[in-house]
């Protein structure tokens, strides 16, 4: 139902546009119509330049061939005429005839080759759909052309490119792509020397979770691939710390004698995924001082540092840093230097 309020402004609008206004309102629009409508045609009479697009079609490809590059789908055509000629054009674009080549007229009988059209057959197949008073001014691609293959192929592994960045308190755990080969067709000369696949660039920074993206394979003339996208999937894990007692150890040391360290065991900390921390034992690090570095060491005390370190860690960490220590005998031998 209609408030009150709006149906008493719409009975002061239809007073205030009573018949009398109403038909000048009419008048006024029918005489703009006409005043537009003259200045429109005025206009197109003068000569103006344009482009149109008109389809591509290759016919006639035997069923055991690949065309591995193929034309493109329109060329794009500049012409210059009057503006009344020109509006036709644009308004007959959809029922412009597709420019079509049969396979045949270009097939060399080869394993593989290339079907270049010349520009002079393509200038007279356009011509031929134009009025004669029009003018071509120029026609891109400037260049037909297409690939084609009877089936020589390489099955090649597949590799991404790209920028694969993490965030700061992740890292990337594995790459891997889907399917992670692909049937190849291209000339002979091109496949022998093609050891991969790859992907087009991809830029992923800032990664805190694992990604899946869908990419088209780096394209090359001549080179088709079965199929033609693949998916890149990047798996990112968080970094975990973790603190381990690691014992302090001598090696190549006389039967008769041992190193003690005080204290005899040190915390090592270190940074490491979370999938790879529970793996990693105290057993992966190794914090020893030989025998002959003991003999040279002049200082009072041992500055620890990692004979050994598993791989998958980092921002290792050694507390304390620095030790007492002293060489035991174990028999009858006295002591050879003990630590102040």
């Amino acid at each position: 139902m209609i408030p009150r309020r709006i149906k008493q402004q719409l009975q002061g609008a239809r007073s205030f546009f009573g018949k009398e206004q109403r038909g000048k309102l009419r008048v006024f629009f029918l005489c703009l119509v006409i005043s537009a409508s003259f200045w429109f045609v005025t206009e197109l009479r003068d000569t103006f330049e344009t482009e149109i697009d008109i389809p591509l079609v290759l016919t006639g490809v035997p069923d055991n061939v690949r065309i591995t590059t193929p034309l493109p789908d329109n060329i794009y055509v500049s012409v210059r005429d009057k503006g009344t000629t020109l509006v036709g054009y644009q308004w007959r674009r959809r029922t412009m005839h597709p420019l079509e080549f049969d396979f045949r007229d270009y097939d060399n009988g080869a394993v593989s080759g290339r079907g270049q059209i010349a520009p002079a057959e393509v200038l007279r197949m356009v011509q031929h759909q134009l009025v004669a008073t029009t003018q071509i001014q120029g026609i891109r691609p400037d260049t037909l052309e297409f690939y084609y293959n009877r089936g020589l192929c390489y099955r090649l592994p597949v590799r991404p490119q790209g920028t694969f960045l993490p965030s700061a308190q992740t890292y990337i755990q594995s790459i891997s792509v889907t399917p992670d080969s692909v049937d190849v067709y291209a000339p002979a000369s091109v496949l022998d020397t093609m050891r991969y696949a790859y992907t087009q660039a991809l830029s992923l920074t800032g990664l805190s979770k694992s990604a899946s993206r869908p990419v088209n394979l780096m394209s090359i003339r001549g080179v088709k691939y079965e199929p033609d996208e693949v998916n890149v999937e990047i798996s990112v894990d968080f970094y975990v710390e973790k603190t381990l007692q690691v014992p302090i150890i001598g090696l190549n040391f006389p039967p008769d004698y041992r190193l003690r360290t005080f204290p005899s065991h040190a915390s090592v900390t270190f940074r490491a995924g979370s999938v790879r921390v529970k793996d990693v034992t105290a057993d992966n690090f190794v914090l020893a001082f030989t025998y002959e570095e003991l003999m040279q060491n002049e200082a009072d005390k041992l500055t620890l540092h990692l004979k050994s370190l598993p791989s998958g860690v980092s921002n290792v960490r050694i507390t304390p840093q620095d030790v007492d220590y002293l060489i035991e005998s174990t028999g009858s031998s006295p002591e050879v230097s003990p630590s102040p």
